[in-house]
């Protein structure tokens, strides 16, 4: 990029930089009566869930809960708003095609399987359509990050602000954002007349720029490419997209869970795309190969990445079967991927790039897109390349039961069937060579603190909604036992304490209730006449009173009508109280 629009950049950069410091932190849907529709960039969205500390690599089903977690926080504040993702900030993720393929699933989950409108036809910021759109629906501010995961990506979200700005659209910032009950408080850039009069003023050089910097990222695109897939190009690997999913068709007719057919495809995609990258390094197709060649001499062999993709549809297969809670148990390993399968990595996270991104061809096709949230879990991947590099060395006996071990054999006999160009083996052995996908450290699994728990005095009980979505996780809690002092000491209670009132703490019982109990022999016949006059007494007061009506409760079942066939004699003697 020329070092005049690399200057301009940096004006925009101080200028919006000098608005933020000035900017007001206050509540977005209490103090703003206006504020009845906003818009979220689905980018900035993205990064701040993806850069969230306790989110570890890999872990897509707890990025999906962080995203949902904000999402339901929002709407339930009242919050009325749209998620806008620009077709050209994909090119910000070509260094990191994993953040690709969850921007791609995110877009994808949030349009099929929740209520939150999500606009994705806008190619960028600056074009026609957007600024039409933001006439037509007049948003009252816009949540935007105000730093990307680097430069060029910062740059794209400058870009968006100050036609934001241009346009009469707020700008509130993710970073900083607090929230309670009744409100969500987050930083609050106004646009005014001195911004909007710089993009008035400017427009043509900021167009010039912004087709500068996007002509940028293509180059870099297309050299991240250049290296993984030799000469394919982006319409070729859609190509091998529709020649992959219309085999698939075939073979699975009656459809399937978009798990099985993402782990099926993306599998099935790389070992041809590797394939045919090893052959292009044997020939030495080009120079740039040649060099490539020289560099790699000891890359992954074909076998070798058979075996990975074999792990990966087990960790698939567990995913279908094995329960949630019993997954969040699984062992942290902190050991990282071998330098050589992070290379590969990106060309299997491309691969499944191009498949969610023409998804739309199965739309003739019984497709269940409801675990879109759930395609990976890289943390159980890891659990299962340690156990076979180090527990299970051999890879004979698999121990997940039959119905894991079925749907293992399943995938891989589809793999099989959609790779044609040569054979991947068989599912059984799961492991074939001896490379080890993980580093070998001192301490590859993460010790689990050795601390006790302190008892905080839990008492066991059961609920079977609790039990179902925690499982056996309850277990480890330091629960008491039935012969602690503190529950042998409830027992010693009383069951139900005497009812007081609440503020003087006077019994709530009345006289009636403490002369019944403190009464002496009911068989005294003065007694008795003593409680028949003070019952008299009470039922003629009552009587007294003009704006209480006295009545008289019945505690006797109603009587059998008299048979009049029956003798008199044979009338049973009703008491004088009777």
């Amino acid at each position: 990029m020329e070092k005049k629009y690399t200057g301009f950049l940096k004006i925009m950069s101080h200028l919006i930089l000098e608005t933020m410091s000035k900017a007001d932190y206050s509540s977005l849907f209490n103090d703003f009566v206006e504020s009845e529709f906003f818009l979220i960039d689905g980018d900035s969205l993205l990064i701040t869930c993806a850069c969230e500390r306790s989110l570890k690599p890999g872990q897509s089903l707890h990025f999906f809960y962080l995203v949902e977690r904000y999402l339901l926080d929002v709407i339930s504040k009242g919050g009325q708003f749209a998620i806008v993702f620009f077709k050209d900030a994909e090119y910000a993720y070509f260094n990191v095609p994993e953040l690709l393929t969850l921007r791609t699933a995110l877009i994808l989950h949030l349009q099929k399987n929740t209520t939150v409108e999500v606009w994705t036809k806008f190619s960028n910021c600056l074009s026609e359509e957007w600024n039409i759109c933001l006439g037509q629906s007049c948003p009252y501010f816009l949540i935007l990050a105000d730093e990307g995961l680097n430069d060029l990506q910062t740059h794209l979200f400058n870009f968006v602000v100050i036609q934001a700005w241009a346009a009469k659209v707020n700008i509130v910032l993710f970073s900083g954002q607090t929230s309670d009950i009744l409100r969500l408080y987050a930083y609050f850039m106004q646009s005014s007349h001195g911004m909007q009069m710089f993009f008035k003023e400017n427009k043509r050089m900021i167009m010039i720029v912004y087709k500068s910097l996007i002509q940028q990222l293509e180059k870099y695109r297309d050299m991240a490419l250049a290296h993984l897939f030799g000469d394919l190009k982006f319409n070729d690997m859609e190509e091998k997209v529709c020649e992959t999913v219309s085999l698939l068709k075939q073979l699975w007719p009656e459809g399937s869970d978009i798990r099985c057919v993402f782990c099926v495809t993306s599998c099935s995609l790389f070992l041809e795309m590797y394939h045919c990258y090893l052959e292009s390094r044997e020939k030495g197709a080009s120079e740039e190969m040649s060099k490539v060649k020289q560099k790699t001499d000891n890359c992954l062999t074909l076998k070798d990445m058979e075996d990975f993709c074999k792990l990966h549809c087990l960790s698939v297969a567990l995913l279908l079967h094995v329960p949630l809670s019993q997954r969040a148990r699984s062992r942290f390993i902190t050991a990282n991927w071998i330098q050589d399968l992070k290379t590969v990595l990106k060309m299997k996270k491309w691969c499944e790039y191009f498949i969610l991104s023409n998804l739309d061809m199965f739309e003739s096709w019984s497709l269940n897109l409801l675990h879109l949230s759930d395609l990976s879990d890289e943390p159980l991947l890891r659990n299962i390349a340690f156990y076979y590099e180090n527990e299970n060395k051999e890879g004979l006996d698999l121990n997940v039961g039959d119905a894991i071990m079925n749907e293992y054999v399943h995938l891989w006999d589809t793999v099989s069937k959609l790779v044609r160009k040569f054979d991947v083996g068989k599912p059984i052995p799961l492991r074939t060579t001896k490379v080890h996908f993980l580093e070998k450290t001192p301490s590859p699994i993460k010790e689990s603190s050795q601390e006790m728990m302190p008892n905080l005095g839990f008492i066991p009980m059961s609920c079977n909604l609790v039990d179902e979505f925690t499982g056996d996780i309850l277990k480890d809690l330091p629960f008491l036992m039935s012969d602690d002092p503190i529950v042998t000491s409830l027992v010693k209670h009383k069951e139900f304490d005497e009812l007081v009132h609440w503020h003087s703490h006077r019994p709530l019982s009345d006289d009636y209730d403490r002369t019944k109990v403190n009464s002496g022999d009911r068989r005294d016949p003065n007694h008795l006449k003593r409680l028949q006059k003070y019952h008299s007494f009470q039922r003629f007061y009552g009587e007294s009173l003009e704006s209480v009506t006295s009545k008289t409760i019945t505690t006797q079942g109603p009587k059998p009508k008299k048979d009049c066939i029956k003798s008199k004699s044979t009338k049973a003697h009703e008491t004088k109280a009777e």
